[in-house]
């Protein structure tokens, strides 16, 4: 056994090191995606997901939607990390996901922090809203958010934060609406 090993070393040695670094390799992917105002904002993609927004100590860790329990309006829940001894003035979260403009969703004048967390939701809409035409389609669907936060300083943090809606979920919410496909 021993001279097979000596005689092919150099090439078992190359494969252990491919081997080696193959699990160091993250696969990420970059994705373009046009927002409101047709500016186009450049979105991370990981093996978990898409990369939180984060600016200036801010990361963003929730925005989702989240159906009634008749699933016949959709609200939105938001979450966002601050930095130490942040204190906030406003909070503006607004869905930049159309070419078209902005649908402001969240205007928090007084924002409150519990520990380093604000957390919000929007106000519900009702099944049909032309805001969420979106969850007719029958394809995974991004959505982005813009999170506008002014601090007490009068200092404005800016940070996108995109979210997947596969068709899975979006057909449970099609069928509550009584659409059949």
């Amino acid at each position: 056994m021993l001279p097979f090993l000596t005689r092919h070393r150099p090439t078992l040695l190359a494969l252990l090191l491919a081997l080696g670094l193959a699990g160091c390799a993250t696969p990420e992917v970059i994705r373009l995606i046009t927002v409101s105002g047709g500016k186009t904002l450049q979105f991370s993609f990981g093996p978990k997901g898409a990369e939180p927004g984060r600016a200036n100590g801010y990361e963003v860790r929730l925005a989702t939607l989240v159906p009634s329990a008749d699933g016949q309006e959709i609200g939105y829940t938001f979450e966002f990390t601050a930095p130490a001894g942040a204190t906030l003035s406003r909070v503006q979260i607004d869905d930049v996901s159309e070419e078209t403009a902005a649908f402001p969703m969240v205007d928090d004048a007084t924002p409150k922090l519990t520990g380093d967390r604000w957390n919000g939701s929007s106000p519900t809409l009702r099944a049909g809203h032309a805001e969420l035409q979106w969850i007719y389609t029958i394809t995974t669907t991004l959505r982005v958010y813009r999170f506008t936060i002014t601090d007490a300083a009068g200092r404005k943090t800016e940070m996108h934060h995109v979210m997947a809606y596969p068709d899975f979920v979006k057909a449970v919410i099609r069928q509550k609406w009584g659409a059949n496909y």
